[in-house]
């Protein structure tokens, strides 16, 4: 009896690659977002430690105009980098939810295959047992025959043995 083989294989390996594929690229995404999150919260503790120092300073009396425009100036241009890191982080958040969605897909499409592969292989079985049946349902037929056939040459033996003794 010959092995159960699927024709389409190659389908099954190639979304199994497609899906491999897309699971690399949002763990890549997910990445990226991670460490742009990690950007920013320094940042902000940055701004943080800055407005501590600035408090300090004011404290002791050391803040001097020109300093204050020295810390001011710096806290706006961290204040547009954290602007830009949270523009970015948005743009790859819409990018990981089309990541995500692409894996959905490649998941989806090769549990599909895989569901058409064990439908076919179900249906192999299904009728290699049926032949299997039909032969011993021909083997059981044949037996019979057979046996049939040895009990009537036999009982056509007895009869002729008969005839011979008369």
């Amino acid at each position: 009896m010959a092995a159960f083989k699927f024709r389409l294989q190659f389908m099954i390996s190639l979304r199994k690659r497609a899906e491999e594929e897309a699971a690399v690229k949002l763990a890549r995404r997910l990445a990226s977002i991670m460490e742009i999150e990690g950007q920013i919260t320094a940042l902000h503790l940055k701004l943080a430690k800055m407005a501590d120092e600035i408090g300090e300073l004011g404290r002791a009396g050391k803040l001097s105009g020109p300093l204050l425009s020295m810390y001011s100036g710096y806290q706006e241009k961290v204040r547009k980098e954290i602007k830009k890191l949270l523009e970015l982080l948005a743009l790859s958040r819409r990018e990981e939810a089309k990541e995500r969605l692409a894996l959905r897909k490649a998941v989806v499409d090769r549990r599909v295959m895989e569901k058409f592969k064990d439908k076919q292989h179900d249906a192999w079985r299904t009728e290699r047992l049926q032949e299997e049946q039909n032969s011993m349902e021909e083997l059981a037929a044949l037996s019979k025959a057979r046996r049939s056939l040895e009990a009537t040459d036999a009982g056509n033996a007895d009869h002729r043995e008969d005839r011979r003794e008369a």
